[in-house]
């Protein structure tokens, strides 16, 4: 019965995707194409090895050893973290909705995001509390980072340099959901892009409701 649903429902955008709100013509003049608070705010916290296993388990959830990409929030983005001097990927676990990765003190390390949405996003990116381009303090604002449709955006350099991970003392990464972050976080902030084409409100078709009142199967990350 699953697999039958699963073949009759197309994907459901996300709300945000849904706005009858947004202006038919493109131009930045709307609340989802203007807004100051993120769709999403995907959350990378970092350390050694041994305090990480702390961390995991004091975030209390069960940890899903991730191979290249994890799935952000809702899955509008996926977020990778690479060593910057072999290409491969950081041991990685998604926990509770926070990336947790592996990393030693003045690794050089990327991170690479990939736009699964048909719309173009804006990108606010925060490490260890600093601001990624310009090294002022960091903050979950608009930045001036671009993710193109079903594109792939990769970041190896702040406003001082490579990406190092730094030495992490404490549980505080963990805890710190401030804007501006501390160090062993990093806070990635997902908009809407003003220029974004609209595509008016979704409507549901007939094939997408779900009989007998069950959710629709397929993109579960969009329920949770």
């Amino acid at each position: 019965m699953l697999t039958a649903c699963a073949a009759s429902f197309g994907p459901l955008k996300p709300a945000w995707q849904q706005d009858p709100n947004l202006y038919h013509h493109g131009v930045p003049a709307r609340p989802s194409q203007t807004s100051q608070t993120p769709h999403l705010v995907a959350r990378v916290v970092y350390a050694t090895p041994e305090h990480l296993a702390r961390l995991i388990e004091r975030q209390g959830d069960v940890p899903d050893t991730q191979r290249g990409f994890a799935r952000m929030g809702d899955g509008t983005v996926e977020l990778g973290v690479q060593d910057a001097a072999t290409g491969r990927w950081v041991e990685s676990h998604l926990c509770g909705g926070i990336l947790f990765v592996s990393g030693l003190p003045n690794q050089a390390y990327r991170l690479v995001l990939k736009n699964r949405s048909p719309m173009p996003l804006e990108l606010g990116v925060g490490v260890d509390g600093q601001n990624l381009q310009n090294g002022a303090v960091a903050s979950l604002k608009r930045g001036g980072l671009r993710l193109e449709p079903r594109g792939t955006l990769t970041l190896d350099h702040d406003a001082h340099g490579p990406l190092l991970f730094k030495a992490v003392r404490g549980d505080g990464a963990l805890f710190d959901t401030s804007p501006q972050g501390c160090t062993g976080l990093i806070q990635i902030a997902v908009f809407l892009a003003a220029d974004a084409p609209s595509t008016g409100p979704e409507k549901l078709r007939g094939s997408q409701v779900a009989p007998l009142g069950l959710l629709p199967v397929g993109a579960p990350e969009q329920y949770r």
